[in-house]
């Protein structure tokens, strides 16, 4: 079963893993998920660039692709503060 994150527990995932190039290949993901939700308002925002976000890659399914999906400066900083407020739950 499926379990939404937070946004910015889901942001903080996508922004660590695009830094990290954990991307190699687009994916097909509902367009009302949390996941495509956040990365859309994270292209939005300009914490991301280079990724390709495609809704109208069907009826049912959008695509994301973040192969050449990089940090902006501002994702790099806000990245940072999401770490350090992660660990200040933790």
């Amino acid at each position: 079963m499926a379990t939404n994150l937070s946004r910015e527990d889901e942001l903080r995932g996508i922004l660590s893993d695009v830094a990290r190039k954990r991307f190699t290949n687009s994916r097909q993901v509902n367009p009302v998920s949390n996941l495509f939700l956040t990365t859309k308002y994270a292209v939005e925002n300009q914490y991301i660039s280079g990724a390709v976000i495609d809704e109208s890659f069907s009826s049912t399914l959008a695509e994301i692709n973040f192969k050449n999906a990089v940090l902006t400066d501002r994702g790099r900083s806000k990245l940072a503060q999401l770490l350090t407020q992660s660990a200040k739950e933790n």
